[in-house]
């Protein structure tokens, strides 16, 4: 049986939460699935609207047949430190084989290369290019990442497929497959 991680803050835990889950497992049958989710704090510092206990009980009636608290130093952080903390909590159990995760294009190609893109040598170079014209960061790596990818930069701009994106660039590190929901 599959063991499947999902990375969420729950806050609150709502019916599109329970669709990503049943979605889930609609696709790959009876698998367990392990949500790490924010603690009290979520993501940019914000406080969560229902304490972790309310929210961790919300998600194992919803379908979560397990809740680890991701902790407040990654909760609290950016996409990039947020994928990597959740990841991390998920490879640490041994037993979490996939990891599935919302994406506004449900499609892991253009996720992946946009992923491969901003752990090139390329993309520092682009950046350093790019930057000093005033325009916000994000754009400037959405930038850089067309100038390197074409069309697979777009995904940088749904919210969804850039924690895709980060969650992917974690994964390297790990045996844990990845699996993308529209």
């Amino acid at each position: 049986m599959d063991v499947v991680g999902i990375v969420a803050e729950y806050n609150p835990f709502h019916a599109g939460h329970a669709y990503h889950i049943a979605g889930t497992r609609r696709r790959l049958g009876e698998c367990a699935v392990v949500a790490v989710m924010s603690g009290n704090f979520v993501q940019r510092g914000d406080f969560a609207i229902l304490s972790k206990y309310a929210r961790a009980e919300m998600a194992l009636l919803g379908g979560a047949d397990l809740v680890l608290e991701l902790p407040a130093p990654w909760s609290a952080a950016g996409a990039e430190r947020f994928a990597q903390g959740g990841v991390a909590v998920l490879a640490a159990t041994g037993v979490v084989t996939c990891l599935a995760f919302g994406s506004e294009s449900g499609s892991l190609e253009p996720l992946e290369v946009a992923a491969a893109a901003l752990d090139s040598p390329q993309y520092h170079q682009a950046v350093r290019r790019l930057t000093g014209g005033g325009a916000p960061f994000a754009a400037v790596r959405q930038e850089a990442i067309r100038s390197l990818t074409g069309s697979a930069a777009d995904c940088l701009s749904h919210p969804n497929d850039i924690l895709a994106v980060e969650y992917l660039r974690a994964l390297r590190r790990t045996d844990i497959q990845p699996m993308a929901l529209p």
